[in-house]
């Protein structure tokens, strides 16, 4: 088995400020943990859509929202900040229950021994 880092690789999601108008981005990290969000990717993109709906984001301010990436523009502040924690209340804890996970397969005695056997 592969080692396994000290922390899982979590998404960033970020507010931006652009003139009077707020952004949200959010961004997947490159890592074995990352891949249960394109696992989930059809629970993610309904629960981000009923979130945009929610807080009346228009479909013309989101330039692309999935369960890897997204940004949507044209937002007031309170838009942003709520999208921004709606994000973090999903993501994250999907990609950190999978870091676990990953850490605590590596550690079963008998996928050792496959790796041994093998090499």
């Amino acid at each position: 088995m592969r080692n396994t880092a000290s922390r899982a690789a979590l998404p960033i999601i970020e507010i931006i400020k652009k003139s009077a108008a707020w952004e949200v981005h959010w961004d997947y990290q490159e890592a074995p943990e990352s891949s249960i969000l394109f696992q989930r990717g059809e629970y993610l993109r309904g629960y981000i859509d009923g979130t945009m709906d929610d807080l009346g984001i228009h479909p013309d301010s989101v330039c692309c929202a999935s369960g890897q990436t997204g940004t949507v523009k044209k937002l007031n502040e309170d838009q942003a900040v709520r999208l921004r924690d709606a994000l973090n209340r999903v993501l994250i804890p999907i990609v950190t229950r999978e870091f676990t996970r990953l850490q605590n397969m590596s550690d079963l005695p008998h996928l050792r021994m496959v790796e041994a056997e093998e090499a």
